[in-house]
């Protein structure tokens, strides 16, 4: 059979390619036979010399002829003196190339690996090789055997091979050893292994199901998989029996004697918020506390107005040729009056106009802001709005990787922190615990913090509702701005918007201006009303690109839920052809133009911008882009954020999205001229008027509804919103004396 899996061994002559971020590597490889054949994979750091035994099948490539990929394989490194001369010149280990390797090897023969990974300092035997340098060899060697054992046991239990790069970062030659003794690290937030996955790892390497390690991980993952769905902490009651049903039957017991093992560790924190015990992470409860203390100083904080503030507003007025209303005073005055303050309205009500007049006013006082928000779309619109700098939140605290920890390290902290007298924070609803006290811990004392924001849009992924929670603790200097403006109530988009927040179905039958309703009957019928609304009519019709047109859907599943839906797209609007080369991950094709969405937090993936010339670290979950370069020889595509470039190894596109339609979760920070909106068939708890809402206020120029008059009435009348266990709020009131 053509195709049927076969085995090859041999000497590898020479490396053709290597990568050593993704491992994927070509080389030339003579057979045992007398052959010579080029062979494909993720090998990570091969070097010519080695012997390898190979499973896999014959290609074709069109460009480079007859290849043999590799499916699994397994590596003796060289033996005598030629075999270790070829590995080492073929610049496998940092430091040596040919000509040092001939050295090294002429002096230490066939004893040189020992020498190089056990007694390095013999090295200095060579001329030109320091004692740093020879550190410098023996470091890269024995990371690149770390790596080699590391890849193939990640390999062997059908793991991805991507993971070896954090893995390596943490634990470096010990990796492995970490991993046989606990596989549960593999669930941390930087790998996002399933618990499920894990424990299957576990069973194969002998670990009792009992095993403290086991219990431990499971109640950590419990407490990290809510944090993800917004939970700042879980009710004990509730912690231990749904981790007791993840380790199975007759476990209880044992988790609870474990609950209190980390509680005595530190990692957890049982704290009691009403009538119950809560249980947080033990970061997560550090924010949460640090936020209520920094709250209640903030509010403290004296601060002095210019004692010309009114006459400045007036001036601003005249020379803008506006009346403000008195809600817009009131908040271009709150910076004036206290060290945090709050602005909140829906769309049409005047947040952009009093923002504008509050930065020339802080200006006008001598004093310095910085402008943020926590995605780049609506960091961007800022500066377009403002016409001064804003930065993306991570950027403005100068967010960097890690090593040591594996994880999202912030630059500006207390030690480091920003060098401004007011920071302003749009799109404020976004903020989550973390992020929100990873700002205030780059705040100098005396920095003052605005939150603009819509609190009645969906809160954030991350844990804790943080706007939502200052606005409702009646604790924090705030102004909610309602009167509509003249100018935005000839937007039926803006008038609709405020019906459905109010509860008020929008009115579906007027079908004209900037809102449009389209009623559709089947699943089949809704998917080719999007198609051709994105393709074909809404370009036609308004002169809208199909670029400029985001679906938004309330779901991932079902007929109108993103994962069919972009499906769909893709094949209408960038479908399969010559000049388009694509690559298959899983059952995913990612194709060069694809707009795509990064959907996990990645904080060592290096991004480069032209201009200004840039290079950083760091993309972040709901990042949007497009596929601009696919390079199936390098197994390499590169993404375009915005102004950055990053590039993926096709071993990390499990980490991308299709981005045609997204979900309203995902579509928050950001606008769009036209927004396509299906409201037909998805899961109940989705159909609610926050999602609607959000969704319907992420369109500026254009707003398409797909559905039945039904869902839309269902979604305007359902106000329940999901309840997040978080104590900010209670919090906030006990430290500022209001509870």
């Amino acid at each position: 059979m053509p195709n049927e899996p076969i085995k090859i061994e041999g000497t590898v002559l020479a490396l053709i390619y290597k990568n050593d971020e993704s491992g994927y590597a070509v080389a030339r490889v003579m057979l045992d036979d007398g052959s010579q054949l080029t062979i494909v994979g993720i090998m990570p750091y091969l070097g010519a010399g080695e012997r390898i035994l190979a499973l896999g099948t014959v290609v074709n490539h069109p460009q480079h002829g007859s290849q043999f990929s590799v499916q699994s394989y397994e590596r003796q490194m060289p033996r005598g003196s030629v075999g270790i001369y070829e590995y080492l010149a073929s610049r496998v280990v940092k430091g040596i190339g040919p000509k040092t390797a001939r050295a090294i090897v002429d002096r230490f023969g066939d004893e040189t690996f020992e020498v190089i990974s056990e007694r390095p300092e013999l090295l200095q035997q060579i001329r030109g090789i320091t004692p740093a340098r020879a550190r410098e060899i023996s470091q890269s060697f024995l990371r690149v055997s770390a790596m080699r054992s590391l890849v193939e046991f990640l390999a062997r239990y059908d793991l991805p091979v991507y993971f070896s790069a954090g893995l390596l970062n943490l634990w470096g030659e010990n990796a492995v050893a970490m991993l046989q003794k606990n596989p549960y690290i593999l669930c941390a937030e930087q790998f996002g292994l399933p618990f499920g996955r894990a424990d299957e790892l576990a069973a194969d390497l002998g670990i009792d199901e009992l095993s403290p390690v086991r219990l431990d991980a499971a109640i950590l993952y419990e407490l990290r998989f809510n944090m993800q769905n917004g939970h700042a902490f879980i009710p004990q009651d509730k912690l231990l029996p749904i981790a007791a049903q993840l380790c199975g039957p007759n476990t209880a017991p044992a988790v609870a004697d474990r609950l209190a093992a980390l509680r005595e560790r530190g990692d957890v924190v049982c704290d009691p918020v009403g009538d119950r015990v809560a249980c947080y992470l033990e970061p997560v409860y550090q924010c949460e506390c640090f936020l209520a203390d920094e709250v209640r100083r903030l509010r403290e904080l004296h601060v002095e107005p210019p004692h010309d503030l009114q006459r400045r507003i007036r001036r601003q007025e005249k020379e803008r040729g506006i009346r403000y209303a008195e809600g817009q005073k009131q908040a271009m005055c709150l910076c004036f009056e206290s060290g945090i303050s709050l602005i909140t309205g829906g769309p049409g009500t005047g947040k952009t106009t009093a923002l504008l007049t509050m930065i020339d006013l802080i200006e006008g006082a001598g004093l310095r802001a910085s402008l943020c928000a926590p995605t780049g779309r609506a960091a961007k619109r800022m500066s377009e709005l403002t016409g001064r700098e804003s930065k993306t939140l991570h950027r403005l605290l100068e967010a960097g990787f890690d090593p040591d920890g594996g994880l999202l390290r912030f630059k500006r902290n207390s030690q480091n922190p920003l060098e401004t007298d007011v920071v302003i924070v749009d799109e404020s609803s976004m903020l989550d615990l973390t992020l929100a006290a990873s700002l205030l811990r780059a705040m100098k004392p005396h920095t003052r913090l605005v939150l603009v924001g819509d609190a009645d849009q969906l809160p954030p992924v991350g844990p804790g509702s943080f706007f939502a929670d200052l606005l409702a603790s009646g604790c924090v200097p705030a102004v909610r701005l309602t009167e509509i403006f003249r100018q935005a109530q000839g937007s039926d988009i803006v008038i609709s918007a405020h019906r459905i927040n109010h509860g008020q179905m929008p009115d579906l039958r007027k079908n004209s201006g900037d809102f449009y309703f389209t009623t559709v009957r089947s699943d089949d019928a809704a998917v080719r009303t999007i198609s051709s609304l994105i393709t074909e009519r809404i370009p036609n019709y308004f002169g809208i690109d199909p670029a400029d047109i985001q679906v938004i859907c309330p779901s991932r599943q079902m007929a109108c839920g993103t994962e069919n839906l972009n499906r769909v797209l893709q094949q209408a609007l960038n479908p399969p052809g010559a000049g388009r080369p694509e690559t298959r991950f899983g059952p995913v094709v990612f194709r060069l133009g694809d707009r795509v969405m990064q959907v996990r937090n990645n904080y060592d993936l290096l991004w480069r911008r032209l201009d200004p010339p840039e290079v950083g670290s760091g993309v972040y979950n709901g990042d949007a882009g497009q596929i601009v370069m696919v390079d199936p020889q390098a197994r390499v595509l590169t993404v375009r954020f915005e102004d950055r470039d990053a590039d993926y190894s096709f071993d990390e596109l499990a980490q991308l999205e299709h981005a045609y339609a997204v979900t309203a979760h995902k579509s928050q920070g950001s606008e769009y001229p036209a927004v396509i909106l299906p409201v037909f068939r998805a899961p109940e708890r989705l159909l609610n008027r926050s999602l609607f809402y959000t969704a319907v206020t992420r369109a500026r120029q254009l707003l398409v509804l797909v559905g039945s008059e039904a869902t839309v009435e269902k979604m305007v009348l359902s106000d329940k919103k999901t309840r997040r266990y978080s104590a900010l709020r209670r919090r906030i009131r006990q430290r500022c004396g209001d509870d």
